[in-house]
């Protein structure tokens, strides 16, 4: 439901990928076919919820590549690693998945999915302080100094 939301907080059309029997991951070739010139991001999941499993950030990554220089796009792409982030580089540190790829910009990890910590602890790293929005820093004068954050914080 997380990308439902972003949707409609921030006002983006959601594009999803329809998964289908036996086959509970996105398709790759189906999420670059989706991919227009309003496209902000590719969103790929590191550890679904239902099934653990993986999304192929590494066939995106190259899929994306190709699709960005024929149309002469700038899509990135988000790592959704909500399960998966703190798992993957020790159980598999071959696998591709993460800033080693040119168009990933940015990764969200969940400390709450491994428990003993508040329900919704939660980070986001940018590749670099470019890659993350000015729209999403807020500058707080705190102490008579200036303090910019991009915290967002919710509650259930």
């Amino acid at each position: 439901v997380c990308w439902e939301k972003f949707a409609r907080y921030f006002e983006v059309e959601l594009k999803e990928v329809k998964l289908s029997v036996g086959y509970y991951v996105m398709d790759p070739v189906k999420a670059v076919e989706m991919v227009d010139e309003n496209t902000i991001c590719v969103a790929a999941i590191l550890g679904s919820t239902l099934t653990g499993e993986f999304e192929d950030v590494k066939t995106l990554n190259d899929l994306l590549t190709a699709k960005n220089k024929e149309m002469g796009y700038d899509t990135p792409i988000h790592v959704d690693a909500a399960s998966g982030g703190f798992i993957a580089p020790f159980l598999y540190p071959e696998l591709e998945w993460d800033f080693r790829l040119p168009l990933v910009k940015s990764i969200n990890v969940s400390g709450h999915k491994y428990g003993l910590v508040y329900a919704g602890v939660g980070w986001v790293v940018w590749r670099s302080k470019n890659d993350l929005p000015d729209e999403l820093i807020f500058h707080i004068n705190y102490l008579g100094a200036d303090q910019p954050t991009f915290t967002l914080n919710f509650s259930k």
